[in-house]
């Protein structure tokens, strides 16, 4: 028996002799404390629903809502189900994510270049505004825009307007819209024009293609703009202005007032550490490379542009990942000034339907799936910037 034992212990050492065998070992116990600890969290899980009468199941999410939603980008009511008003959800919380992706770029690269500016004033004062941005809650910065907006914004009556096209009052902003005349489209004269302008902004963008190879993209602005302009000159695309009618605005768009106090904080907040990612990527390009621009006789803003900023973005792309997924999740905050996203819904979903357990899985679902997938997106553009190695 103790021989047995013995050659046991013996064979265990032969097994972790190695520094390769000491590291599988160690990753294979921390799999099996995991695992372990999942298996005891969904047991008690499970106990605990059958103690209370209930079972995990998703099948409540066909019933009917029986809710609205302040605001959705595809046609709803409160006749349809509730996976469909989670859609709603999850439309509306890319819908915010992206425009301020977008804007929180925007200001953090203008805000990065000024902070390395010569210029004490710029600099100081965008070192004052990282530094604030930093150092205060999202959410309170949220509450404060929204506040603010809410208090100083007129009636709609007595909407600001410019050029009697754009409204802007306690109810949000107001812009011109396009929507798309189907009755007309389908006219032998509105499909005859809609070729001919396809074909024309085809012909465009190959031309502008074909004479600016490195820039793609900016050939897609005017074949677009030609699209754009040539539907409406047909009348299959037609502009629907803003008017008000007894108390409020009909036609147009609408951009709400909780949506904007959003776009305004998270873009403020998060430009202030997009900032930092570019202030940062910048100063990791050799102060050489700055030099040899000004002796080729570039301006600053062109060594900015065609020198240091297409560098400067091998670096910057990891961090600058981390604050789009962050933007992401951070838009879950829009719970506190009734922006109808994910988060809101789910909250609502689970006071009709009592089935937290169900809902906060799909909502952490969905967020893990874009998660995953914006990181994944932006890892390959990574790896398509780095400089290969021959």
């Amino acid at each position: 028996m103790t021989t047995s034992g013995e050659s046991l212990a013996g064979r265990l050492r032969l097994l972790l002799v190695t520094r390769k065998a000491r590291q599988n070992a160690l990753q294979w116990l921390v799999l099996a404390v995991v695992g372990l600890l999942i298996v005891l969290g969904l047991a008690n899980l499970m106990g605990n629903l059958n103690a209370k009468g209930s079972q995990l199941g998703f099948g409540f999410l066909l019933g009917e809502s029986g809710f609205d939603v302040n605001e959705s980008m595809i046609p709803y009511s409160a006749g349809n189900s509730y996976l469909r008003a989670l859609l709603v959800g999850t439309l509306n919380t890319l819908h915010l994510a992206i425009v301020c992706v977008v804007l929180s770029t925007v200001i953090g690269v203008f805000v990065g270049l000024l902070r390395l500016s010569e210029i004490r004033v710029f600099a100081i004062a965008c070192r004052l505004y990282v530094e604030t941005m930093r150092n205060l809650p999202k959410l309170l910065i949220l509450l404060a825009v929204y506040v603010f907006l809410v208090i100083n914004l007129p009636l709609a009556r007595d909407a600001v307007t410019v050029l009697d096209m754009v409204y802007l009052s306690n109810r949000g902003v107001n812009l011109p819209g396009l929507r798309l005349d189907i009755a007309q489209a389908l006219t032998l004269r509105g499909g005859v024009l809609f070729v001919a302008g396809a074909a024309l902004g085809v012909g465009v963008w190959r031309w502008a293609r074909a004479r600016t190879p490195s820039r793609v993209f900016a050939c897609y602005l005017p074949a677009a703009c030609l699209a754009v302009g040539w539907g409406l000159l047909s009348g299959f695309i037609v502009l629907e202005m803003p008017q008000f009618k007894g108390f409020n605005f009909t036609g147009g768009n609408l951009v709400s007032l909780p949506f904007l106090s959003l776009v305004i904080s998270l873009s403020v907040y998060h430009g202030a550490q997009v900032a930092e990612v570019v202030r940062g990527g910048i100063q990791a390009v050799e102060r050489g490379q700055v030099e040899a621009g000004k002796a080729l006789g570039l301006t600053g803003g062109q060594i900015s542009w065609l020198i240091v900023l297409p560098q400067a973005l091998r670096v910057m792309i990891p961090p600058m990942t981390n604050q789009y997924v962050n933007i992401l999740k951070n838009t879950s905050i829009g719970l506190a000034v009734g922006y109808s996203d994910l988060v809101s819904i789910m909250n609502t979903t689970i006071n009709q339907t009592f089935r937290p357990v169900e809902l906060m899985l799909v909502a952490m679902s969905v967020y893990l799936l874009i998660g995953v997938g914006a990181s994944i997106g932006l890892n390959a553009f990574n790896r398509r910037m780095q400089l290969k190695v021959r």
